[in-house]
């Protein structure tokens, strides 16, 4: 990925997704349907930290995330680290996206990060219902700024990142798709074409699909043969896709394993069944 700060990222990021919170019906609050959770903290950031240790420094955060409460966790666990050898990235939830609101948000985000700026700011979604596109000046503003040093959008089809590119004055440094080895329908060959002719990465979120992908015969059968995880399969997958997976672990085990899916090399065979996976 090119980051306006030449920092080089390891190949597969930290997700933070359910890490400090979780997604429970909450119907009044204003991130409907997120809640924090403070039992597992000091093991969640152990974890971020393990990994950090282990070379990933790439950490995908979101404003809806335990309702703000992950990025918390995220704050504690790189206090004391080099700030510049991390790429810290956060989200714009829709409630977040209008004219006024995003500098308000970003200084929460700092706030809670323990950071005075972001390596990443994303649109977390084209929302029908919301003027998403007025963020786009006012993270423009904090990119000029050195408030936030790269744009990202997520879920964003190619007919959205155009209408994005037409507005922002900044380049799109990537797009955050729910990609993986057995869900390819959002990231078609017009898609990844679309994304390398404008150098913008795309970044694989769910690269398990909360388990399904794991349990999947093919992959089991390929991982058995590298007498490998199948998540390391996955991943593996999703490398030679030029994408940068962000897998989420608080296991130490499971992050050891993450790290080395950079080591796999899939046979053409093995390739040829993981892409004909549906």
């Amino acid at each position: 990925m090119k980051t306006k700060s030449g920092k080089s990222l390891f190949p597969i990021g930290i997700g933070t997704w359910n890490i400090g919170g979780t997604f429970a019906a909450n119907p009044s609050a204003k991130y409907k349907g997120a809640e924090p959770d403070y039992d597992n903290e000091a093991a969640e950031i152990e974890a971020i930290r393990y990994s950090i240790s282990k070379g990933q420094n790439h950490i995908d955060c979101a404003e809806l995330y335990g309702a703000f409460h992950t990025d918390e966790v995220v704050g504690k666990a790189i206090a004391g680290l080099s700030r510049e050898d991390l790429y810290i990235a956060d989200k714009l939830w829709k409630t977040s996206v209008g004219k006024g609101l995003v500098r308000a948000t970003v200084e929460q985000m700092l706030e809670k990060l323990g950071t005075e700026y972001l390596d990443m700011l994303y649109i977390h979604a084209p929302w029908d219902e919301v003027s998403w596109q007025e963020a786009i000046p006012q993270i423009d503003e904090l990119i000029n700024e050195g408030v936030v040093r790269d744009f990202g959008v997520s879920n964003f089809t190619v007919g959205d990142m155009e209408q994005t590119r037409q507005i922002a004055k900044h380049p799109i440094v990537a797009n955050q798709m729910n990609y993986n080895a057995l869900y390819k329908s959002e990231v078609t060959q017009e898609f990844q074409d679309y994304c390398r002719k404008n150098d913008i990465q795309v970044i694989a979120y769910q690269p398990f699909k909360r388990q399904e992908v794991l349990n999947d015969k093919t992959i089991r059968s390929i991982a058995e043969a590298h007498g490998a995880a199948p998540a390391q399969i996955a991943l593996a997958w999703l490398l030679t896709q030029n994408t940068l997976p962000i897998p989420k672990s608080i296991n130490k085990r499971h992050i050891d394993e993450n790290v080395s899916a950079v080591n796999i090399v899939l046979s053409e065979h093995e390739m040829k069944q993981l892409n004909e996976r549906m």
